[in-house]
């Protein structure tokens, strides 16, 4: 039970994770795109309500057929300012599929105050 009380104290209370990862008050996850392919549709509504302006958003999504921008992209484009978008394409291995992933970093600064 002390343990437990330990890592409540050491957790910081802003800290916002979609798929449950580890993270501190200064990170908004998404996750990686094998972990987010069922929630990333939920991160609209979850950077609304957990994350916050000043937060870096990170995250990576599967870059649907066509070559068109990933979810995380469109939300970095919601949530962020155009010019704080960091974004790369790689190539990953899910399922034994090789897929495109969009990789997504910036700085939420769109949110209601």
């Amino acid at each position: 039970m002390l343990a437990s009380l330990l890592i409540c104290a050491i957790e910081p209370a802003g800290a916002a994770s979609l798929v449950g990862g580890q993270t501190d008050d200064s990170v908004c996850d998404l996750g990686s795109a094998s972990q987010n392919a069922r929630k990333i549709y939920e991160a609209s509504d979850f950077i609304r309500t957990q994350c916050k302006n000043g937060q870096v958003l990170v995250g990576s999504g599967i870059v649907p057929a066509g070559g068109f921008d990933s979810e995380v992209v469109r939300l970095a484009r919601t949530f962020c300012r155009m010019a704080d978008i960091q974004t790369r394409r790689t190539q990953g291995n899910m399922a034994g599929l090789v897929m495109e992933i969009d990789e997504v970093r910036c700085t939420i600064g769109k949110l209601p105050t």
